[in-house]
C-alpha cells in the first residue's frame, strides 16, 4: 500500500497541481515507483509553499533543466497608454 514516505525510495512524478492561498499555495503531487495497475499505486503528497519557498524552487528547477523561465508578456496597450510608459 502506497501511503507513506520512504526515504530509500525513489519516486516518479506523474502529475501535480497547485492552490494559490494568497501568502502561500498547496503543492500537490501525484508519484508512483512503477507503472501504476490501480489509484491505489499513485501517492498523493501536499506541500504548504509560501510564495519565497515556490520561487526558488521554480528558480532552481528551471536553472537544473537549463531553461529559461518564460518572459512576462507586454501588459495591453491601453494599459500602457493610462501608465504613461511608452510601448517598446
Amino acid at each position: 500500500m502506497a501511503d507513506s514516505w520512504n526515504d530509500e525510495e525513489v519516486r516518479v512524478l506523474v502529475g501535480w497541481t497547485a492552490q494559490d492561498y494568497g501568502a502561500s499555495m498547496v503543492l500537490r503531487l501525484e508519484t508512483v515507483t512503477n507503472l501504476p495497475e490501480s489509484k491505489d499505486d499513485v501517492l498523493i503528497s501536499r506541500m504548504v509553499l509560501n510564495r519565497d519557498q515556490a520561487v526558488q524552487l521554480g528558480n532552481m528547477l528551471y536553472e537544473m533543466s537549463g531553461k529559461l523561465p518564460p518572459k512576462p508578456g507586454k501588459p495591453p496597450l491601453l494599459d500602457r497608454i493610462l501608465s504613461g510608459k511608452k510601448s517598446g
